[in-house]
């Protein structure tokens, strides 16, 4: 069972038009993406920034991706793992999809939702850093790529905590727990004070890009176990 949802509209005219709103052709549509990692990895991809080029100096950051078990502290699902040492306390590691069949050249207003196993416990550790949660939608492949020896995102990220011109901050994946298993988290943009809007290219399409922002030295290993997107928008606005 595939839990990842297809496009679907949901049209609220007749709600609107009956408290008197927009009319149908001004109409809410709302459209929701579902993906449960515990299923597949949806066809989601990675990626990881900030970090030097040359070989003998990235190797030091054990950049790691799989699509594997949670780790035995959770239920036992499968899940999508990230990891990196963060040599450098600027290291940016990444997943993105392409969504198709939303309406070109149109803005949407788009809440991303999270859920993610850290063990970043703000109780325990004594390393300086922390590591931030952003999420975002362009309407161009968001890559890494190499200038001036390193490696670095053709997006505007911001830095830590700060969000940039393409992508919101979810919030810090720091636990307080005592212990140093791992933890569920989620984090969301759900606040009125964290809307955010992206508009779709002249195809319909953008890229949605989850990632984390990290200034926390050491290692650091994510499962994601779910993210959930839900886009709305009003026609001629």
């Amino acid at each position: 069972m595939r839990w990842c949802s297809k496009a679907h509209w949901l049209l609220f005219s007749f709600f609107l038009s009956a408290c008197g709103g927009l009319d149908e052709e001004e109409s809410m549509l709302i459209f929701s993406e579902n993906y449960d990692f515990s299923e597949s990895d949806h066809g989601w991809t990675y990626g990881f920034a900030d970090y030097p080029a040359a070989p003998e100096d990235s190797a030091q950051f054990e950049l790691k991706y799989a699509y594997t078990d949670q780790p035995e502290s959770l239920l036992t699902k499968r899940s999508v793992m990230l990891s990196g040492k963060n040599v450098n306390q600027d290291l940016f590691m990444f997943l993105k999809k392409r969504i198709e069949g939303l309406k070109p050249g149109t803005e949407y207003t788009i809440t991303f939702n999270v859920e993610v196993a850290s063990k970043c416990s703000s109780v325990t550790t004594t390393a300086p850093g922390a590591v931030y949660l952003k999420a975002g939608a362009v309407n161009a492949e968001p890559v890494s790529v190499v200038r001036s020896g390193y490696h670095v995102m053709n997006i505007d990220k911001g830095n830590g905590d700060s969000a940039g011109g393409d992508v919101t901050s979810l919030g810090e994946l720091s636990t307080t727990e005592s212990n140093t298993g791992y933890v569920l988290l989620t984090r969301n943009n759900a606040m009125a004070n964290s809307r955010y809007v992206a508009r779709s290219n002249s195809e319909g399409k953008l890229w949605l890009i989850i990632g984390t922002d990290s200034s926390l030295g050491g290692t650091t290993t994510l499962f994601y176990t779910r993210i959930n997107v839900v886009f709305s928008s009003i026609p001629g606005i």
